[in-house]
């Protein structure tokens, strides 16, 4: 296990110290679980623009095979 040295304000040390206290854990968990639910959220985040990315992809490449649908009958459908 690796250790890591961070500097926040004091505000936020009291108060991380409080909710380890509280629940009856040591400051080292507390930090832990919130730094494992951040890893967490950004692998979410990150699956969401992977798959927008993939998304626009699969869009683009079909964007030249629908080019030949735009013709002046349809225009009456482009303010809908």
């Amino acid at each position: 296990m690796s250790k890591l040295s961070i500097t926040i304000n004091d505000n936020q040390i009291q108060f991380l110290k409080k909710i380890a206290d509280n629940e009856g854990k040591s400051l080292s968990v507390v930090v832990s679980e919130l730094i494992d639910e951040f890893i967490k959220n950004q692998t979410v985040r990150s699956a969401a623009v992977e798959e927008k990315d993939v998304s626009y992809g699969a869009m683009k490449i079909s964007e030249e095979a629908f080019s030949e649908w735009n013709n002046e009958e349809d225009e009456i459908y482009d303010e809908l």
